[in-house]
């Protein structure tokens, strides 16, 4: 699935209300003019940049991302972090961006945990959380877990329903119905011996997409009321797409100029994505002579190479195009290689669904990388330090700051700016989390709920209580007997 759509037109979407001759731009697909329309704020003072600061600062970013530019769009998120207005807008903003940078370099658990924050954060607009939805939609689908997929879909709904634009709605539906072709396509007779997507087939039975269902969407998508261009463009890529593989010889004549028609940068991730769902399209059709122009046309030199390099689909479709070719010494190779990723995947990389509530199983959760990931290098080791010393009632900042031997001052400083929150909050927030953890817990004595939390370095009963029902929006006792 080419995420990097979704991913450029929640960037337009966002930025419409301030940015919008940026946003008209990314809607076009014209990627040049809307990088060049922000250009100016690699250079421009933050203070200079006025109130639209952050906002121009993010599409830039955002805009750098899509062309591969990783290392200066890092960079200008790091730029756009420090105008934030507040702790709230930059913890979100913070999850925001680092999800989306780690989603690109296959950091699935990294992106999952930072979306799933964004979504239980009770400061996250509507907006935010549609988009920390479609995420986490187009994660779960990349791992195999349909029935998490379709659940985001769902809750994207309910979070687009309540935006201020709707064309975050639209762009919901969007990706629900490349989703379910996505799977009509890797469920096709052709692909019967991908391995991967059909032991997803046979642990998701209900996300099966059915034939009358399916016929309905492809006569719609093409000619639906999509709002913006490229919406448009890419719905009728997906209908040309999901006809190759149901084996139309002239949608798959077709299937080129509609690529060429959403004006991908050329050796992007985001092109090469393209390229190996058409491949799988061509496979599944039954169609060898486009199957083996399409695989010949994707780069297999420099950045993009790498980053695509351990994509499933592409393992698998290089030992088919082997076998096509009469290599079959190299397809045999290449499908031991496809065989063993996916085996690997299927035993770790597709994670076991917990509640979405990421507070509901506290004690792991407070030690999900998602905040490391945050943090620059030097100061992860902080945050390792604490959730390492949690447990003990003494830990301080001061402690925190001279294990990695800065100032507390300096501690803070990076904290706030990159978690939107101090040490000594992060403690506090970790602490109440093992409250809790121990207060769910089934087998725990009969201590008392101060005995709990003192423990945990809680001595203030009133200040326990204030805090334990900010963050879990219930008190202790109603915990216990929930």
């Amino acid at each position: 699935m080419v995420s990097g759509i979704y991913f450029a037109l929640a960037s337009g979407i966002a930025a419409r209300a301030h940015l919008p001759r940026y946003a008209q731009a990314v809607f076009e697909a014209d990627w040049q003019q809307a990088y060049a329309l922000v250009a100016d704020a690699a250079d421009g003072d933050e203070r200079q940049l006025g109130v639209t600061a952050m906002v121009r600062l993010q599409a830039l970013s955002d805009a750098l991302a899509l062309r591969d530019l990783d290392e200066e769009a890092e960079q200008g998120y790091a730029r756009a972090q420090r105008v934030c207005r507040d702790a709230e807008q930059l913890r979100l903003v913070s999850c925001r961006n680092t999800g989306w940078q780690a989603f690109k370099r296959n950091r699935t658990s990294l992106a999952r945990n930072c979306f799933t924050r964004i979504m239980h954060d009770d400061a996250a607009s509507a907006a935010e959380r549609t988009e920390a939805a479609l995420a986490l939609a187009l994660i779960d689908h990349q791992l195999g877990h349909q029935r998490a997929a379709e659940h985001a879909i769902a809750q994207a709904r309910n979070s687009a329903a309540m935006a201020d634009d709707k064309l975050w709605a639209e762009l919901v539906e969007l990706l629900a119905l490349d989703i379910g072709i996505q799977l009509t396509i890797r469920w096709s007779p052709g692909l019967a011996d991908h391995v991967f997507w059909q032991s997803v087939r046979a642990a998701s039975p209900s996300s099966l997409p059915q034939d009358a269902a399916v016929a309905a969407s492809l006569r719609g998508i093409a000619s639906g009321p999509w709002t913006l261009t490229l919406m448009a463009r890419h719905a009728s890529y997906l209908t040309e797409l999901a006809a190759t593989a149901a084996g139309d010889g002239d949608a798959a004549r077709m299937l080129p100029t509609r690529m060429d028609a959403l004006s991908l940068p050329e050796r992007t991730v985001v092109h090469a994505h393209m390229r190996i769902d058409s491949l799988m399209a061509a496979l599944g059709g039954g169609f060898s002579l486009l199957t083996d122009r399409l695989y010949s046309t994707l780069d297999k030199r420099g950045d993009t190479a790498g980053a695509v390099r351990g994509h499933l689909d592409l393992l698998y479709a290089s030992g088919k195009v082997a076998a096509l070719r009469g290599q079959v010494a190299s397809a045999l190779d290449l499908w031991m290689i496809y065989s063993q990723e996916a085996l690997h995947r299927l035993r770790t990389e597709v994670i076991s669904m917990r509640a979405q509530d990421p507070r509901a199983d506290s004690a792991a959760q407070a030690r999900a990388d998602d905040i490391a990931g945050r943090l620059p290098a030097k100061y992860r080791r902080a945050y390792l330090y604490i959730v390492e010393n949690i447990g003990h009632s003494t830990l301080t900042t001061r402690e925190v700051a001279a294990h990695i031997d800065v100032t507390e001052r300096a501690l803070q400083m990076e904290f706030k700016r990159s978690l939107g929150m101090s040490p000594s909050a992060l403690i506090r927030q970790l602490r109440l989390e093992g409250v809790r953890g121990e207060l769910l817990d089934d087998t725990r004595t009969q201590a008392t709920v101060l005995d709990t939390a003192s423990r945990w370095g809680f001595t203030s009963r009133s200040s326990l209580l204030k805090n334990y029902r900010r963050q879990f929006h219930e008190s202790p006792s109603e915990t216990i007997h929930g």
